[in-house]
């Protein structure tokens, strides 16, 4: 099935904790004709099996770029597609699927949305949210102990082994690519008014 319209695509960039989520969710209810989010956290590799302290889901190599460079492509096209799920609980890639509408608007919201060329190269507004480091870990601490069920302790070592170094390895150098660049302290309201004024 095709959708009648070439769809716009949006990528939403940014360190983990800054709100990327939110803002694309709340983008896609804004934007003219609706939105649809692709969050890049469905992309996952399956990493049953690995022991606990070794998996790494802070680096691109996690995620299957193929697919998901697939899926965006045919989204792009106006074509429906069935995008995984992935359960960071187990650390599992599931069984089931999610079918995936195209709509006026595709918002690829994750940590390297402006990671890679061939997605970029979808996109007409690449966005990257600013948010320093302390915030960050505030914010994922009260997510990670509250939605996935870890500890404050077990948060705050993560944070430290992977997810800081990582941003400063592969997520931070994608700031370049930004069309904007928004600081994400600023309420998700006025966010999201400063990308539809760019649209």
């Amino acid at each position: 099935m095709h959708a009648s319209r070439t769809p716009r695509v949006i990528g939403i960039a940014g360190p983990s904790g800054s709100g990327k989520t939110s803002l694309a969710r709340l983008l896609a209810g804004r934007v003219p004709g609706g939105g649809v989010v692709v969050a890049l956290d469905a992309y996952y590799k399956d990493q049953r099996g690995i022991v606990e302290h070794r998996i790494n889901v802070d680096e691109p190599d996690a995620l299957d770029h193929a697919l998901l460079v697939a899926q965006v492509g045919a989204l792009a096209r106006g074509e429906f597609v069935q995008q995984p799920v992935y359960d960071y609980a187990t650390h599992a890639r599931l069984e089931d699927t999610r079918l995936v509408e195209p709509a006026p608007f595709i918002i690829i919201d994750g940590l390297f949305a402006l990671y890679w060329d061939d997605v970029r190269a979808v996109m007409h507004t690449p966005v990257f949210l600013v948010l320093d480091h302390d915030t960050c870990l505030a914010r994922r601490i009260a997510r990670d102990v509250t939605e996935r069920g870890r500890s404050e302790d077990a948060v705050r070592a993560m944070y430290q082994r992977t997810v800081r170094p990582m941003y400063d390895r592969y997520v931070h150098p994608t700031r370049a690519h930004a069309r904007l660049q928004l600081d994400a302290t600023q309420p998700l309201d006025e966010l999201t008014d400063q990308i539809l004024k760019t649209l």
